[in-house]
């Protein structure tokens, strides 16, 4: 029997999970291939959906579901003490969990995501409001709902960070939030950004850029954050930078999994080393690194992790079943970004394509709110 253990669950692991599933459809009941999911919860928390919590624009309970009932239910899953990941052994492969099991693999597929060190800044989480974890988001909710005007600063710790097009929505939308309340006159709004400009891609920059100056939004970049005093509501930068606010959302610092560490399988900053068009693990060939974990040139975003499925589940299948032939990643990323309370652009690209947002309307607001509500029917449950 041949055995694919799949390291993390939530997004990137439970759709290439799924697309397993139906690709090794006989094989899974004729016993003659296994899928496990290791992850260290039974929760699955739609992420993408906790910006728009934070802004009232989205009921938490629609964010929330069972990593267990979103799996084919042929697929084992272990969680809790059973599904912690506390080691990954690629040279005698084999995965240890946190309840001192080993479990040997065929083929690996590392789907660890990111966790957030919010204290490689001083004062950083005492002092921010965030969308990017589930309760941050109530918190920032209930901030903006006192919110009366002010300075508020929008602020990027470090890149690359999961989502990376959250903080110009976190912007945009507290603009159109706060105009609609009818406070956008009493409100300062900066957006500061660890490189020049507001996005690292140079199209969809440029295309921000001008929509942050029609709505009268100040940029403060390059602007690395050093610390943050929360009681005198200062933020700093080693460009010698300090901006006094009333609210400061902030994205947090990002590195890979500790376990990936642990493991001494990641760079620096715990990104595992990835081949951009196979996905194969550096140097190993019966792993796979998907999502938020990889050290790719692409974003740390859901549709990243859905494009990079179908090609480690097709290349997993034909090394089990052949005559499938291989697939490669094109560097393929879907992302829309919210203009405000109820409109939306988006961004298209990949390795060799560049990006073309069109105009903010309301139609691709409804993109954005329909890719969410049929991401628990049609994504996670690899359905298309």
């Amino acid at each position: 029997m041949k055995r694919v253990i799949i390291a993390g669950g939530n997004i990137a692991g439970t759709i290439v999970a799924n697309r397993l599933a139906k690709k090794l459809d006989e094989e899974l009941d004729k016993g003659e291939v296994e899928i496990v999911v290791l992850n260290n919860t039974d929760e699955h928390v739609y992420l993408p959906g906790q910006l728009l919590v934070a802004y009232g624009l989205e009921n938490p309970i629609e964010l929330k579901r069972k990593e267990s009932e979103l799996l084919d239910p042929r697929i084992k899953f272990l969680h809790g003490q059973k599904g912690t990941i506390s080691k990954i052994d690629v040279a005698n492969h084999s995965v240890v969990t946190a309840d001192g099991l080993s479990h040997s693999y065929d083929y690996l597929v590392i789907t660890t995501g990111v966790e957030y060190t919010w204290d490689e800044v001083p004062g950083y989480r005492s002092a921010a409001l965030s969308p990017y974890e589930f309760d941050g988001a109530l918190k920032m909710r209930e901030a903006l709902e006192k919110f009366q005007g002010g300075t508020v600063v929008v602020n990027v710790a470090k890149l690359p960070h999961r989502c990376p097009v959250a903080p110009l929505e976190v912007t945009l939308i507290l603009d159109d939030y706060l105009r609609k309340r009818g406070i956008r006159d009493k409100t300062k709004i900066i957006y500061t950004y660890p490189t020049q400009g507001v996005f690292g891609r140079p199209i969809t920059n440029k295309f921000m850029l001008k929509l942050f100056e029609e709505r009268g939004i100040e940029v403060h970049s390059p602007f690395n954050v050093t610390k943050v005093d929360p009681n005198e509501k200062i933020i700093e930068s080693q460009e010698g930078g300090k901006i006094k606010f009333d609210l400061l959302l902030g994205v947090p610092p990002n590195m890979g999994a500790k376990v990936i560490e642990d493991s001494g399988i990641g760079d620096r900053r715990r990104w595992v080393p990835t081949d951009k068009f196979t996905l194969r693990m550096k140097d190993q060939s019966n792993v796979y690194v998907m999502g938020d974990a990889t050290d790719l040139p692409v974003s740390k975003a859901g549709s990243t992790a859905d494009f990079e499925s179908y090609i480690v589940a097709h290349n997993i299948a034909n090394d089990i079943k052949g005559n499938m032939g291989i697939k490669h990643y094109g560097g393929d990323v879907l992302c829309y970004i919210a203009t405000g309370t109820d409109t939306a652009t988006y961004i298209r690209f990949s390795y060799t394509m560049n990006e073309n947002p069109p105009p903010p309307s309301y139609v691709h607001w409804w993109g954005k709110i329909g890719y969410n509500k049929l991401y628990w029917t049609v994504t996670a449950k690899a359905v298309v």
